[in-house]
């Protein structure tokens, strides 16, 4: 498992540590209580117990340590110093440095999906302040789009408690935002930099800064802080595709028997399509947050948080597919070579193949609102809080695809690498002359998520007694996502083409993997720019530059009210040991109504469904204590996740039998119940220092419900129909693992070397689900059995830096690939290597230079095993740099 990177690692870390002059180490600023803010998540901190860190990644994995140490679950936390020391530039990457989380990124090298425990980002909450956060007309959060910067901290939750929102099983995300109360006096800081992306050969801009202050006025203290960010992010991908491999008897004599074609014994594995593709994405990044807090007096605390991210931009795609799958066999002139005395060829020479040039933009400019009023009385022992918060987000999608083609004489794909290639002979891929267009593809989509909500909640505390305190609250919310979406495509029998391709193609770029392993680099494509532009590319095929109406049977508007109480005691005794934790349960009923169209004779017929049930979800989490810092974690909690809203549409379509053959129907499914886990949780944890620690957890998660889409037998007007619609399957699965974390810093060291520092974690994670057609249970999707992060960290002085080496094993992307043989697509092993360093001028300027992927990552895919290669994508390295301050 462990490589050379490994060392590489080290060596980053040591590289500088000779030229280190001795000097005098900065005092470190007063540290607060850092667990405040993640057990109470309203934020209101007394400002004579709390300031915080704002230097020092020494400092910011004490709190990180201390967080983990006193909660009453298991948690693992990452603080704003922590955030702003990591070379990340959005959440999603961040969460990679905690046990348990496997991060998958997408064709431009962005960390964009992750899995928690083994479930994926639709079956985790992510919260913010402790409320919940979703992207348009998903229950998941978008994290690509938050920028690390604007973070007070984040907590990964993976026990449950009953004061919590259920619907994560695979945990909790919560996201911190600091509060001008938090601070002593006024605060002022920002940094300013600039990110070199390798692939996009530019440097954009990066700004963020914040500013708070409090004042004390004859009716109680006021407060006000404002913060914003805005980048401009550029990135890019280098990728080739073979897709889909088909068993064909028609290209060669694979036997050798001199029977062909049509000989069984010449079946062979070959790929439908290679494709070459260069990727750019350009995208700007803006989140503004305020906080206003009134405190008339000790006991009385009122605020008000506005809460705004926006996400908009292009991506922008070039490929060139050279299309196999109708193409001839091999000619006397160019035979077939195959891998590994096997059947998949590993050099083949096609005949006649055809040649699409395809330019694709697409756009998705969101806005996410955050809103929330609230107040929290605490007179000693007895707690009133109350909340009411508004959430919405909105965001169109648009793509286009231009479309070009032509036709190769000869294509030559060669698969004996990692990555598919292709050669052309007697087509010159970048003469206009040898292409004809096809057409265009034009998909607009609108979608709105919206939810206001309200709680209140009552503590009351208990002196010199085993039951330290009882929690009791309740929560409302009002749900609603809406969806419209129109398609078309126009092709040159039913558009017309006005445009020849001068003044509209251009030649793309010429260094597909910087010129490495790549016969064919460039091609004539349709100009990007010209794509990026609605009404000329519509104009070009000639169709209408107006959007046409929605699609009414792509419609849904769905509204979800879900009604929640909960009681919870929190208890602290002695039974030979120490003893402390929490008991409680949640009880949740939820109402949906779905809104959709669907087909009839005379026309869009509108159909309503409804759905309702009620979960009752207990949790226990318990903290044995061998000694004050070491102790053992046990927890039982039951979990639910609930179905996608474009899951539960009404609508049916009903077949009439034909063929003698069985009437049929599809649709989705009303009556969707949620995914239940019965979940179990065990850790041993040691704290030595003020910010060392070891811990060794397991876990173990019993789910049923699983959502399949597969046929049954249903009756309506008296005709039985084989209906395929997403069902709640019978069987049982299970996730299960073990994850170790370690942290230590070196103070026994002498002179230099005390500032030596580690952090680290592996996980080991097992599932077994129930998959329709197998008898068997498979692994999960998205899950990699192994993975580890190792950061090594120096700060002594004003020198801080740190190298971070993550890595995951194999995994299995889809399940389902179309596919012939049911191969899924499997990830290879991923493994990744930032730097990060930062130098402190003074107490209020320090400068920073980050690198993310130094080892200049790919990630690869394959079809069942590397016999048949899917995906090559070389993953974007980027270096920023820039200054920071604080007043």
């Amino acid at each position: 498992m462990m490589s050379h990177e490994v060392g590489l690692l080290v060596g980053v870390t040591m590289l500088f540590v000779p030229c280190v002059a001795e000097a005098q180490e900065t005092p470190p600023r007063q540290a607060g209580t850092a667990e405040a803010a993640v057990t109470d998540q309203s934020g209101t901190q007394d400002a004579a117990e709390t300031e915080i860190v704002v230097t020092g990644i020494r400092s910011t994995l004490e709190n990180a340590a201390r967080i983990k140490r006193d909660s009453a679950q298991v948690v693992d936390s990452i603080v704003a110093e922590d955030i702003g020391k990591l070379p990340d530039t959005n959440v999603a990457e961040t969460l990679q440095r905690i046990p348990g989380v496997q991060v998958a990124r997408n064709t431009r090298g962005e960390g964009n999906q992750y899995t928690i425990r083994g479930f994926g980002v639709q079956q985790i909450l992510t919260t913010v302040n402790g409320r919940q956060l979703f992207s348009v007309t998903n229950r998941a959060a978008t994290l690509l789009d938050f920028s690390s910067d604007i973070l007070n901290g984040l907590d990964v939750y993976k026990t449950a408690t009953a004061d919590q929102l259920e619907g994560g099983l695979g945990g909790i995300v919560n996201l911190r935002t600091a509060r001008p109360l938090d601070f002593n006096g006024p605060r002022v800081a920002g940094s300013v930099s600039g990110i070199y992306s390798d692939m996009h050969t530019s440097i954009t801009p990066r700004l963020s800064g914040i500013a708070s202050n409090r004042w004390t006025t004859a009716i109680g203290e006021f407060g006000l802080l404002v913060g914003g960010q805005w980048e401009q992010v550029n990135s890019g991908g280098h990728q080739t595709n073979a897709n889909i491999y088909s068993n064909r008897q028609d290209l060669y004599d694979y036997d050798g028997d001199g029977v062909f074609p049509g000989d069984s014994g010449d079946i062979i594995s070959a790929p439908t399509q290679i494709r070459s593709r260069y990727e750019q994405g350009e995208r700007i990044r803006a989140s503004f947050y305020a906080s206003a807090q009134w405190r008339p007096n000790p006991d009385l605390t009122f605020y008000m948080d506005g809460f705004y991210t926006f996400s908009g931009g292009f991506s922008n795609t070039q490929s060139l597919t050279v299309r196999t799958a109708a193409a001839d066999g091999a000619s006397a002139a160019g035979p077939f070579e195959f891998k590994d005395g096997s059947n998949v060829p590993g050099v083949a020479t096609y005949r006649n193949a055809s040649v699409q040039s395809v330019t694709g933009a697409s756009e998705n400019p969101y806005r996410n609102y955050h809103f929330a009023v609230g107040g929290k009385y605490d007179a000693g022992s007895l707690m009133l809080s109350g909340e009411f918060t508004y959430t919405e987000s909105a965001g169109p999608f648009r793509q286009r695809d231009l479309t070009l083609q032509a036709r190769a004489p000869g294509a030559t794909i060669d698969l004996t690498k990692n990555k598919a290639d292709a050669s052309l002979a007697g087509l010159d891929a970048t003469n206009p002359a040898a292409y004809s267009y096809i057409g265009l593809f034009d998909l607009v989509q609108d979608s709105l998520g919206k939810e206001p909500a309200f709680r209140a909640d009552l503590t009351y505390s208990f002196d010199d007694s085993p039951l330290r305190s009882v929690q009791a609250g309740i929560r409302y919310s009002d749900h609603k996502a809406i969806q419209n979406t129109i398609s078309r495509s126009y092709n040159a029998s039913n558009s017309g083409l006005i445009r020849p391709l001068a003044g509209v193609s251009q030649l793309t770029d010429d260094n597909l993997f910087h010129g490495r392993d790549s016969s064919l680099n460039q091609w004539l494509a349709i100009d990007r720019d010209y794509v990026k532009n609605r009404g000329l590319t519509r104009a070009l095929v000639g169709v209408p530059l107006v959007d046409l109406a929605f699609d009414p049977y792509s419609f849904y508007d769905y509204t979800e009210k879900v009604y929640a109480g909960y009681v919870q005691a929190n208890f602290d005794f002695e039974l030979g040991l120490p003893i402390d934790g929490n008991l409680g349960l949640r009880a949740v009923k939820t109402e949906g109504t779905q809104q959709v169209f669907q087909r009839s004779p005379a026309g869009p017929e509108a159909v309503t469904g409804d759905s309702s049930y009620t979960n009752y979800l207990p949790s226990v989490n318990l903290r044995a204590k061998f000694t004050p810092n070491f102790f053992l974690r046990l927890a039982f909690s039951k979990g639910i996740n609930r179905p996608q809203y474009n899951q539960l549409s009404p609508a049916l379509i009903l077949n009439p039998i034909t063929g003698g053959g069985p009437a049929t129907g599809s649709g989705n499914n009303p009556d969707l119940q949620p995914v239940q886990a019965d979940q179990y949780d065990v850790s041993l944890e040691y704290y030595f220092g003020r910010a060392n620690y070891i811990a060794l957890a397991g876990f173990r998660k019993d789910i049923t419900g699983f959502v399949q889409t597969f046929a049954e037998s249903e009756t309506y007007n008296g005709i039985e129909y084989l209906v395929t619609r997403p069902r709640n399957s019978p069987g049982v699965g299970k996730t299960q693992g073990i994850e170790v974390s370690y942290q230590h810093f070196f103070d026994f060291l002498p002179g230099l070397l005390n500032g030596l520092g580690f952090r680290g974690y592996y996980t080991y994670l097992d599932s077994a689900i129930p998959v329709l057609g197998n008898s068997q249970l498979l692994p999960a999707t998205g899950l990699s059995k192994h993975s580890y992060s190792l950061t090594g960290i120096y700060e002594k002085g004003p020198l801080s830096m740190n190298a971070s080496y993550n890595w995951r094993s194999e995994y299995i992307s889809q399940r389902t690939s179309g596919d012939p043989a049911q191969r899924p697509v499997n990830v290879a092993p991923l493994k990744s290597l930032d730097f990060a360093l930062s130098y402190a001028v003074n107490e209020n300027v320090s400068f920073r230079l980050d690198v993310v992927n130094l080892l200049y990552t790919a990630q690869e895919q394959y079809y069942g095993d590397p016999l048949r290669p899917n995906l090559f994508n070389q993953l974007d390295q980027t270096v920023q740099a820039g200054v920071s301050f604080r007043l």
